[in-house]
């Protein structure tokens, strides 16, 4: 069997798990790389581990991030291990190891740069710039990812009660609370949008809105603001002042109920924001000594 006959019946058995259109690209994208570097005729006893190190020492050779060198291999690592399970192979593909990349810590805006972020929304049409203010609040005051903001239906959308249905990865649903301010865009957009739609956000001509349109419209608000802007950044900044408002409130974290509203599969993945939300209100709280020998400050 050759390699791009495996490399077929992958995306073939991926697509048949349910794995999302996104999942499926980049699964594509990253995996593409290798099948051409090692010749998608070789066959599967050509395929040796002598071979698959020439082609991550290719990568690492490469003049990109460390991120996304760990991408390139993790998803081969992916592809390697379906194949040892499925048809074997002359070595192990779990030896293979994923680079660390630099934890970098998360961007927290100020209450001032928030508010910079939304006097910069501004476009041609009212509509649209209600539309955008709309998109980005509900980003920072209830995490959505781009995908979910893009997938949001009129009818799972509850003003009166401030709650929202999305359709998150994996293809699972969730409820996420709005804010009073959200709901406000939201109505705003409501009553200028020229379109009915069954989505909630609309392109510029009625359509569906897409990934890449969200995409394009935070590069945009990007180019205006004096510090780093995007998608992420907003879920990144939803999820640590969700623990440090719920500390400041209550005393306490419930690391718990941030995974639900996130969509997180792994309380691993939300544990990020714990350890950078503690980070802070440790720092908020702390008494410097020198402040208090030098300058009597209690």
């Amino acid at each position: 069997m050759e390699l791009q006959e495996i490399f077929e019946n992958f995306m073939s058995a991926k697509r048949l798990a349910g794995l999302a259109d996104k999942s499926l690209y980049n699964y594509d994208l990253f995996i593409h790389s290798f099948v051409n570097f090692i010749g998608s005729q070789t066959s599967l006893s050509d395929l040796t581990q002598e071979r698959v190190n020439r082609y991550i020492s290719m990568l690492y050779d490469k003049p990109i991030s460390r991120a996304t060198l760990a991408t390139y291999i993790r998803n081969l690592k992916v592809f390697l291990r379906w194949i040892e399970k499925k048809y074997g192979l002359s070595f192990s593909a779990r030896e293979i190891v994923i680079p660390r990349t630099p934890k970098k810590l998360l961007r927290i805006y100020s209450d001032d740069e928030i508010v910079l972020i939304f006097k910069t929304i501004k476009v041609e049409s009212p509509w649209l710039t209600a539309r955008n203010k709309a998109i980005v609040s509900v980003m920072l005051d209830s995490g959505l990812r781009q995908n979910e903001v893009c997938t949001i239906k009129r009818c799972d959308i509850s003003l009166a009660d401030r709650m929202v249905k999305v359709f998150g990865k994996g293809s699972k649903e969730r409820i996420v609370p709005l804010g009073s301010l959200s709901a406000h865009y939201i109505q705003d957009y409501l009553n200028l949008c020229p379109y009915e739609s069954i989505r909630l956000f609309v392109s510029r001509t009625g359509k569906d809105l897409t990934c890449n349109a969200v995409k394009h419209m935070m590069f945009s608000i990007q180019r205006k603001l004096p510090f780093e802007f995007s998608s992420h950044k907003l879920r990144h900044n939803f999820a640590t002042n969700y623990c440090i408002d719920q500390y400041e409130k209550t005393g306490q974290i419930d690391i718990y109920k941030l995974m639900l509203l996130m969509g997180h599969e792994d309380i691993e993945t939300t544990r990020v924001y714990l350890h950078h939300a503690n980070q802070i209100i440790v720092s908020k709280m702390n008494i410097s000594h020198l402040d208090k020998v030098f300058l009597g400050e209690n």
